[in-house]
């Protein structure tokens, strides 16, 4: 319990200290868009790199770069990207709570393998998404119809799968990982491409070390 109540007034102590960096900025829409994508870069792939370590703190830093690439994707006309931010910030809120009491008699939940249910609804589901995100993005004018709507469907799953501490979920990260980079690159978004190309290292890797955790956990129940 004392672990828990400290890592959570860390990560509180570490997200209002990024605020305080950022909030400052009156006219944040105003703000040069390689700042604000060097900030998102920054927490993103740090709270990436904790969560692949299987370490809660990563949900909270998260926030600060779901916020700041809200505005960024906002600029560039990635709309289906801003609209995933919202859905990565209530998430993350969720994942915080999962994590830390999600288990038996509200203590830390383990890690787990996806379900066979699970995942046949999760491939109903994953079409039908994609092509009326895809239509809905076309109706507005987004940019990359297709592959936005298609790596937002994928994010949406794999963050929902990560939630519940999925190994599962680390195969998704990889497959829109993959796709992002170009997509990215072919926005003028060479930061976040390089960011991608990093998130596809550490999701190699998460997956890695949350099979080791699953194992382990195997091994304490025999």
């Amino acid at each position: 319990m004392t672990k828990n109540k400290n890592v959570m007034l860390l990560s509180l102590g570490v997200v209002g200290t990024l605020l305080i960096l950022i909030l400052p900025l009156q006219q944040i829409w105003s703000v040069k868009l390689s700042f604000l994508e060097a900030v998102a870069v920054v927490t993103s792939a740090w709270s990436v790199g904790l969560l692949a370590r299987n370490n809660p703190l990563g949900w909270w830093i998260g926030l600060i770069g779901v916020i700041t690439y809200a505005i960024v994707f906002y600029q560039v006309k990635l709309y289906a990207d801003v609209g995933i931010q919202i859905f990565y910030f209530i998430t993350s809120i969720q994942g915080i709570l999962i994590w830390l009491k999600g288990g038996e008699h509200q203590m830390e939940k383990p890690i787990s393998h996806l379900s066979k249910s699970q995942f046949i609804v999760s491939a109903i589901a994953f079409i039908p998404s994609v092509l009326g995100l895809r239509t809905l993005l076309i109706a507005i004018r987004g940019a990359a119809p297709f592959w936005d709507a298609l790596t937002t469907v994928g994010s949406a799953i794999a963050q929902l799968y990560l939630m519940e501490r999925y190994v599962e979920s680390w195969y998704l990260w990889i497959a829109v990982d993959v796709i992002y980079i170009p997509l990215y690159a072919s926005r003028g978004l060479y930061l976040t491409s390089g960011l991608y190309a990093v998130f596809l290292g550490i999701a190699i890797s998460g997956l890695r070390h949350f099979q080791w955790l699953y194992k382990q956990q195997l091994k304490q129940q025999v």
